[in-house]
């Protein structure tokens, strides 16, 4: 009786055998195409924050540099001295039905925390595109009951560098939710106007 239960049981212990023995190589993972970035002052064309708590990094895949797109793209105005940021991020990605952008608008800038009282225009939008385009929703209004923060780290003009570190709300269009933006940063090679 021994012996059939060993003999039943071997397949089992071979079974088992195989896969403690012959393992497969551990496979590094793979870099994430989009990571969270650092704060940085260099010009690194990073740009990040969380939406909720959620750590959100514009992306744009293989396909979508192929075409001309960029996950992010950022022009300041200079020629007339107003320093006129305009910035706008995209996560797009092919084969999603979801396109996620981001755009902040801002006059003038200087180096250091922003006023937003002082400021000429002001603008935000974050704008969720889904069921392949067929519909939308918006956020673009500055939500005034809670904190807002913006500091122009440093701003380049020898050699087109702008970073910043943010938090802001926005009211969605129908007014039935907020989005809050914190610990936001972008470091940004910028395309002079």
């Amino acid at each position: 009786m021994k012996n059939k239960t060993f003999l039943l049981s071997l397949p089992l212990l071979t079974v088992l055998w195989l896969f403690a023995c012959h393992k497969d190589p551990q496979q590094p993972p793979k870099p994430d195409p989009c990571p969270w970035p650092k704060i940085t002052t260099e010009g690194l064309n990073t740009f990040g924050c969380k939406i909720n708590g959620r750590e959100w990094v514009p992306c744009v895949d293989f396909y979508g540099l192929a075409v001309g797109n960029r996950p992010i793209d950022c022009r300041l105005t200079e020629s007339d001295g107003s320093n006129f940021l305009g910035l706008d991020t995209d996560y797009d990605v092919a084969f999603s039905d979801t396109i996620v952008s981001l755009g902040i608008g801002l006059k003038p800038l200087k180096e250091g925390a922003i006023n937003f009282d002082d400021l000429e225009f002001v603008s935000f939008k974050f704008r969720l595109l889904y069921n392949g385009g067929l519909s939308s929703k918006e956020w673009y209004t500055l939500d005034v009951n809670n904190p807002r923060y913006f500091e122009i780290v440093r701003l380049d003009t020898a050699a087109n560098i702008i970073a910043a570190k943010f938090n802001f709300s926005l009211v969605s269009e129908d007014k039935m939710d907020t989005l809050h933006f914190s610990e936001g940063r972008f470091d940004i090679k910028y395309y002079p106007q």
